[in-house]
């Protein structure tokens, strides 16, 4: 109880600076407004008074607080007739495993109901935070300082209620920026700074609705609308979101069509082929057998995860992806638009003068009703062959992946950032030649391994550390040749191993899936 006071008053203590910061003034205390902070996050997962990272952990399986676990414990090896055969050996490990809640490691302090949190201080009531400072209500956030109600991004500071923001500061609901600051309600912007209502802008400054503005008639607006939005969060707690706004307004898409007309597109990447290779020799590295035709087993490697699906431009037809990943899956349909087509509308849209002059809540429908279209892919830096993929940045060769970032040969991941040989994955940095892996770092040869950090060769295992040919295990570390907690040595490991590689390639070859997952594990039968 006592770290959880330390933690809400420093957290009230940077939510009021955070405000003066970016709305110019504060508004009251942070927990009137947690409901709204809340507002575009998944809802936080809690599980027997635990909060969890994902609402796939089966339901009735035992759950314990990460500072409950005694990580050394010593566990008997299991029966020569609980390992006979695979359905034995299922039964047993349900009988022991649980999984873990309110997961905190590393160099980590006053973090409460908060779960996949590395390297930080101070967090409430969020899920994977690494290495931030001063975060509440809020997800998927790395190496950022005073985040409220932001769900994904880094390298960012003071930031309220945003979606998607890389490298900015003291901004609120922006979408999907980089290296921008003192912005509100716009979408798509880069190197920007005072930006009001925009959309789809690269080094613009002192705009309202695209139109720029002298820096003294620009501060004298901007100064009037924090006024009202301040007064709207202190009488009602929130504020509506920029998807609300614009969908407020009439999509009438003649002026696009216009702008775009004569546009040359960029040609899209087809070549498949290596990521083919891949696949193939990936499942005979990690599973002992050739798996061919990944579009085969899409229904598998897309189960937990979040993968690209297929959309079209609302103003070409032209194909684009588009994904159920944070602020993402809140992006209109009837506004979607490539990358190229955004650019250019970026460029010659603009908000009514009359509008854009006395800009506030009640008329920002009107402002953003012309100008705002939503790109849902993104290429950045360099790359080649990213194959239905929907952001990428030096990376190659990768399929049906959300965010491929410094990636190699990877498919149907969610965000495998500086990766290879990776499939069927959500957020998996710095590891190789892994299927159905999720919240996991340095990861070797794994399968179907869940928060898990510095393993290799690891199959069916959750909230691990360090573990080396392992099957099974959970809320362990420091183990090598492991099936269910208990080492067992390398001749036991190996044939218990094998007994498992051959039901999984056998499950895959005839159904296409596996019936269980890392999720499953501690699921007993009833």
């Amino acid at each position: 109880m006592q770290s959880e006071a330390e933690c809400l008053r420093i957290l009230e203590r940077e939510w009021a600076s955070t405000c003066r910061t970016v709305l110019g003034g504060e508004i009251g205390p942070m927990e009137e407004f947690s409901e709204w902070l809340s507002g575009l996050n998944d809802p936080l997962v809690m599980r027997q008074g635990a909060v969890m990272t994902s609402n796939n952990y089966c339901e009735g399986a035992m759950v314990q607080r990460m500072g409950r676990i005694d990580f050394m414990k010593k566990f008997e090896p299991l029966s020569i007739n609980e390992m006979k055969d695979i359905d034995s050996l299922l039964e047993a490990v349900a009988e022991r495993a649980f999984f873990c809640g309110n997961i905190v490691i590393g160099n980590s302090k006053f973090v409460e109901s908060s779960s996949e949190v590395s390297d930080s201080f101070y967090v409430y009531k969020s899920v994977r935070i690494s290495g931030c400072k001063n975060v509440a209500h809020s997800q998927w956030m790395r190496l950022s300082e005073n985040i409220f109600g932001t769900n994904e991004g880094g390298d960012t500071k003071f930031c309220l209620r945003c979606g998607i923001v890389y490298r900015n500061q003291r901004s609120f609901e922006i979408w999907i920026c980089g290296n921008t600051s003192d912005s509100y309600y716009s979408y798509g912007l880069e190197d920007c700074s005072d930006c009001i209502f925009c959309f789809n802008l690269i080094g613009k400054s002192r705009s309202i609705g695209n139109l720029q503005l002298s820096g003294d008639k620009y501060a004298e607006l901007k100064k009037k609308l924090l006024a009202e939005l301040r007064s709207e969060l202190v009488k009602n707690k929130a504020l509506p979101s920029l998807i609300e706004i614009v969908n407020q307004g009439r999509a009438d898409y003649s002026e696009a069509l216009s702008a775009i007309k004569g546009l040359t597109y960029a040609p899209r990447d087809f070549d498949n082929s290596k990521l083919e290779e891949a696949f193939t020799s990936t499942s005979s590295v990690v599973l002992g057998a050739p798996l061919k035709e990944i579009d085969s087993y899409a229904g598998w490697l897309s189960r937990h995860t979040i993968v690209p699906r297929d959309s079209m431009s609302v103003l070409s037809k032209t194909e684009l992806r588009v994904s159920d990943y944070p602020a993402m899956k809140e992006l209109p349909g009837n506004r979607l638009v490539t990358q190229e087509e955004a650019l250019v509308l970026g460029e010659k849209l603009k908000a009514p003068e009359s509008l854009a002059l006395s800009p506030s809540l009640s008329n920002a429908s009107g402002i953003l009703e012309k100008i705002a279209y939503f790109p849902p892919e993104r290429r950045l830096g360099n790359y080649k062959n990213l194959v239905a993929c929907q952001w990428g940045s030096e990376s190659n060769d990768c399929y049906r992946t959300v965010v491929a970032s410094h990636d190699k040969l990877c498919g149907y991941n969610a965000w495998p950032r500086s990766s290879e040989n990776i499939f069927g994955s959500g957020i998996v940095y710095h590891s190789g030649f892994c299927f159905k892996c999720f919240d996991g770092v340095e990861l070797k040869r794994c399968f179907e391994v869940d928060s898990a950090r510095g393993c290799s060769d690891t199959w069916f295992s959750h909230n691990v550390e360090g573990m080396k040919n392992s099957l099974f295990c959970f809320n362990t570390k420091s183990k090598r040749y492991a099936v269910c907690n208990a080492e067992i040595g390398k001749e036991q490991f190996d044939k218990a191993k094998k007994m498992v590689q051959e039901w999984v390639i056998s499950e895959l070859k005839e159904r296409k899936t596996v019936p269980i997952s890392v999720y499953g594990i501690a699921c007993k039968k009833s």
